[in-house]
């Protein structure tokens, strides 16, 4: 199973353009976006499947890096959090501290919903 990250855009190109060019360097594969409900409002979102923490970071890195190579403003992120809630950050252009932080709550939440879906191991 795989953890779900949606990311918002601001335009349908920035979407394209993160698919095409930033997707293929994600340890992950494009995946079926959530709803961003109000926080979605008009944005092109896509979907990113990862399969580990680390990966799930990843993502957030490759974002600041996306925003830094076309001159995006900010990229919105949503996911479901351990408890199954959905939960929301923004990473913006030249804010690194910003998306660190996201990285970790991101791979936090990974982390806890990937262990929770592993089968649980047999005694002896």
């Amino acid at each position: 199973m795989a953890f779900v990250i949606t990311l918002g855009f601001a335009t349908e190109h920035n979407r394209d353009a993160f698919i095409e060019r930033t997707l293929p360097r994600i340890r992950g594969h494009q995946a079926d976006p959530m709803s961003l409900g109000d926080e979605g409002g008009s944005l092109h979102t896509v979907g990113v499947g990862v399969t580990s923490q680390s990966a799930a970071r990843d993502v957030c890195h490759q974002i600041v890096a996306f925003l830094a190579h076309t001159k995006s403003v900010q990229v919105n992120a949503a996911w479901l959090g351990a408890d199954g809630e959905p939960q929301y950050g923004t990473v913006t252009a030249g804010a690194a501290r910003e998306a660190e932080t996201l990285a970790v709550r991101v791979g936090a939440a990974a982390k806890a919903r990937l262990d929770a879906e592993k089968p649980a191991e047999q005694p002896g």
